[in-house]
């Protein structure tokens, strides 16, 4: 078996690798897009999360993916669930999060981590709620997109007539359940063939480690940035749209 982790950005990617090599995988550090790739493991942790780009390398996911061995594990945000019929020796685990966790996570990480996102630096915008609001207008749709598809990987994934989409490729889970619950690790271990007394060590363990997008020693008020003209902007984005048909769907967000 080998292991893609998709996720929306910000829920719990990295998380999410750290904990499953805990449970045996290998963890290749391939954070996969369409025609190139980050190859984090050849970083350190710090210039990984300040300076990600220098981890870039142009392949194609198909060569990416297919040149893993059993065992490996790659994650990212690229749909590649959507393809799964390419793919049957993987298996997805699928993370979501609320928008407005997500959405104010991966500001933080552009606006207080990342060294590579200029037009969102501080001495650009120097007032935290405006840059909230010019990272909603400029990404916020973008960052929605990747909703979009997460979406559309779920339908298949429940239509009967999507045959080639078997149940049994496909992990769902929130984010946000997994930091809380041991039971939600548990049941993901179970997925991956993995005996469920090791996933609440690995959990603790990885909730205890250091990894590229984690938010440790930033002390922000995330409440304050919602600002009546980031509301706005949320509304414009639809995000609360995306919420509804996600539990329509049978997410528990």
């Amino acid at each position: 078996m080998k292991v893609y982790i998709y996720t929306i950005p910000k829920a719990g990617t990295y998380f999410l690798a750290d904990f499953i090599s805990r449970l045996g995988f290998h963890n290749t550090g391939f954070h996969v897009n369409q025609k190139k790739f980050l190859n984090t493991a050849k970083l350190d942790l710090e210039t990984n999360a300040r300076f990600p780009s220098q981890a870039m390398e142009r392949q194609s996911f198909m060569k990416t993916l297919r040149d893993m061995n059993d065992g490996d594990l790659a994650f990212g945000h690229f749909p590649v669930p959507l393809m799964a019929w390419i793919f049957p020796e993987f298996f997805f685990v699928c993370a979501y999060r609320h928008p407005r966790q997500t959405l104010v996570s991966e500001f933080i990480d552009f606006r207080f981590r990342r060294e590579d996102v200029r037009w969102i630096a501080r001495d650009q915008i120097p007032d935290d709620r405006d840059a909230f609001c010019a990272y909603l207008e400029r990404h916020g749709e973008g960052h929605m997109a990747v909703f979009s598809q997460m979406l559309a990987v779920t339908v298949l994934r429940n239509e009967p007539l999507c045959s080639r989409f078997q149940t049994g490729q496909f992990h769902m889970l929130n984010f946000e359940t997994l930091l809380k619950s041991p039971q939600c690790a548990i049941d993901l271990a179970n997925r991956l063939g993995i005996p469920p007394a090791r996933a609440t060590e690995a959990l603790e363990q990885t909730r205890n480690a250091e990894t590229k997008t984690k938010a440790t020693g930033l002390d922000i008020d995330r409440a304050a940035l919602w600002s009546d003209r980031a509301e706005d902007w949320y509304g414009k984005i639809n995000a609360e749209a995306y919420v509804t048909r996600g539990r329509e769907l049978g997410w528990t967000i």
